[in-house]
């Protein structure tokens, strides 16, 4: 096919939807442009996963996802082993944990982005880094994008894969979801916490509000100076707000009143109360149980199973793994991510309201959703 036939895309965002998006409109035949904003492409993709880059899970469901209803159809098409199979194609070796995390067998991020160039670069995708796009607009049967220093481009399809927190879909009537950092820290009160600072334990943690239970999990926790951290922390700031009360039950396996038995069992004339937790927590944490319950076995039963922290906030939002928020989902086409109000826009990745815990799902509905749009905008 001639070049000047080919269907011109370009792709505003060169991170992992955006990347995935050109390598499969590059292989559907276009002519594909990236324009990143940072001075290279793929920068925030080379720090997932601790540098290791979590790029899918076993165990990926739709239900994991705030938006499940529409990520459902295309993740059905892509679910994991789809995703697998087509970084197999690309030369990408993975290996999964015990957990079900999908990891690049190399152990490192700057793989998965090494054969995502390649292909690119195979289909003859163009990359202009440095390049900031400030708006899109419609322009005769096609699309204009304005940039701050470099001109307007034009195309016949624009897939927007600019990450969280991008307002260019506004101006072209799409209703956007305030957006929220996700999967970060969360900054709670400190005197419960106090003296745990560095501490891992394994519990289960609820986030009440106004009396209900809005989400609960089980995992590994992490006391920070300024709060909590650890996977279930991350995962848990996906739902939190300010004032939320973070109920940690640090006994999870065993009901209250047994708890109970077992601690009045342990009393004994010649044991000091100081010590009615020694073998069962560390002991910074017995002393925090202590501290709010004191040495009754009742109250510490209670304590035990019920460790209230409020919660103040996001912390360290910089380095949040994801941002909630978006696009409302309501204006894209669930298989295609094609815009209902304007037809050859597409929206990928955080661009759009879909967000999901760790474990490899953010990264996945990048590159699917990626794949997808490409294709389309492709073809």
């Amino acid at each position: 096919m001639n070049e000047s036939n080919c269907r011109r895309v370009l792709i505003v965002g060169g991170g992992a939807g955006g990347l995935a998006a050109a390598a499969a409109a590059g292989a559907a035949g276009a002519q594909v442009t990236i324009l990143e904003k940072a001075n290279r492409v793929g920068k925030k993709l080379l720090r997932t996963g601790n540098g290791r880059c979590n790029l899918s899970n076993l165990h990926l469901s739709p239900e994991g996802y705030n938006r499940p209803d529409f990520v459902s159809p295309l993740l059905s098409k892509t679910d994991c082993g789809a995703l697998l199979e087509y970084f197999s194609c690309l030369g990408l070796w993975t290996v999964a944990d015990g957990e079900g995390r999908v990891y690049p067998r190399s152990d490192t991020a700057a793989s998965v982005l090494d054969v995502l160039r390649l292909e690119c670069a195979r289909r003859g995708v163009k990359e202009l880094c440095s390049v900031e796009v400030t708006a899109i607009r419609p322009r005769g049967g096609g699309l204009a994008v304005d940039t701050r220093e470099n001109g307007v481009f034009t195309a016949d399809r624009v897939v927007v894969a600019a990450g969280g927190g991008t307002a260019l879909l506004r101006s072209l009537g799409h209703r956007l979801i305030p957006f929220s950092p996700a999967l970060c820290p969360l900054r709670t009160e400190t005197s419960p916490i106090r003296g745990l600072s560095g501490l891992r334990l394994k519990c289960r943690a609820a986030l009440r509000r106004d009396g209900r239970t809005i989400h609960s999990e089980a995992g590994e926790i992490l006391f920070r100076d300024f709060g909590v951290s650890g996977i279930l922390a991350l995962n848990l700031s996906r739902f939190a707000q300010k004032g939320d009360v973070l109920s940690l039950d640090l006994i999870p396996e065993m009901p209250e009143e047994e708890l109970r038995a077992r601690l009045d069992l342990r009393k004994a004339p010649d044991r000091e109360e100081s010590d009615l937790l020694t073998g069962i927590f560390h002991r910074r944490v017995a002393e925090a149980l202590f501290r709010s319950a004191g040495a009754d076995s009742g109250a510490l039963a209670r304590r035990i199973k019920d460790y209230p922290i409020v919660v103040e906030g996001p912390g360290d939002v910089q380095n949040a793994q994801v941002t909630r928020g978006g696009a409302a989902v309501d204006d894209f086409d669930p298989l295609t991510l094609e815009s209902r109000l304007y037809p050859g826009l597409y929206a990928v990745g955080e661009a759009l309201d879909v967000d999901g815990p760790c474990g490899g799902y953010n990264l996945h509905w990048a590159f699917a959703s990626g794949l997808a749009a490409g294709r389309s905008a492709g073809a």
